[in-house]
């Protein structure tokens, strides 16, 4: 039972990520679009595919003080805040197996 809720948790908390990210596109074209343009025009799925690598500064550094705007840092947090409770939830999702993965499928032997 518990497994199951933390389960629909963590994929609730991917719908609310994914949702973080498109907000935070939006606010970044309107709010600094100098800054914006910048990046190369990064769009929801740039900034999703390439958050680890490239435009690592954006979401984790400093990049968005640079914009001089309060709603575009507020949204960022946002999706910082999201990706701390996607991991978490992912942590505990798996203590329940004992932390092992196993992705291959149930038909298979």
């Amino acid at each position: 039972m518990f497994q199951t809720l933390v389960i629909c948790l963590f994929i609730l908390s991917i719908v609310a990520f994914i949702k973080s990210v498109s907000d935070f596109i939006k606010t970044w074209k309107v709010e600094a679009p100098l800054h914006w343009r910048q990046w190369e025009e990064p769009e929801f799925i740039d900034l999703y595919r390439q958050m680890f690598t490239r435009l690592w500064p954006v979401v984790f550094g400093k990049a968005c003080e640079d914009a001089n705007s309060e709603l575009l840092v507020k949204k960022r947090n946002d999706i910082r805040f999201t990706l701390i409770v996607v991991s978490l939830l992912f942590v505990a999702g798996t203590a329940f197996n004992g932390f092992s993965f196993d992705i291959s499928p149930r038909w298979v032997s």
